[in-house]
């Protein structure tokens, strides 16, 4: 057994591990973008029409992305729990 390990050549071991690992990390890619195309698509879609219709550019909707945690506590934060409460009391 440690002949057999001793006259196997460590760097074709590496080659070969790093092409099968390489193998699979594509596979990989390629299952995650099959089962995510449809999304892709309906995102690609929603900007492309928000640019062509509102003329909303994707920088425009990534920053407003990015302020939607502040708006959601502004919007916690203006909230009349009272009327709320008693809305669904009633």
């Amino acid at each position: 057994m440690d002949s057999l390990i001793g006259s196997v050549d460590s760097q074709i071991v590496l080659v070969v591990a790093a092409i099968a690992v390489s193998l699979l990390l594509v596979t990989l890619l390629i299952r995650i973008l099959k089962a995510s195309f449809g999304l892709i698509l309906t995102i690609l879609v929603v900007v492309v029409g928000l640019q062509y219709v509102f003329g909303i550019t994707p920088g425009q909707l990534w920053g407003e992305i990015g302020n939607l945690p502040q708006d959601a506590i502004q919007l916690v934060k203006n909230l009349d729990w009272n009327s709320l409460i008693s809305s669904f009391n009633s």
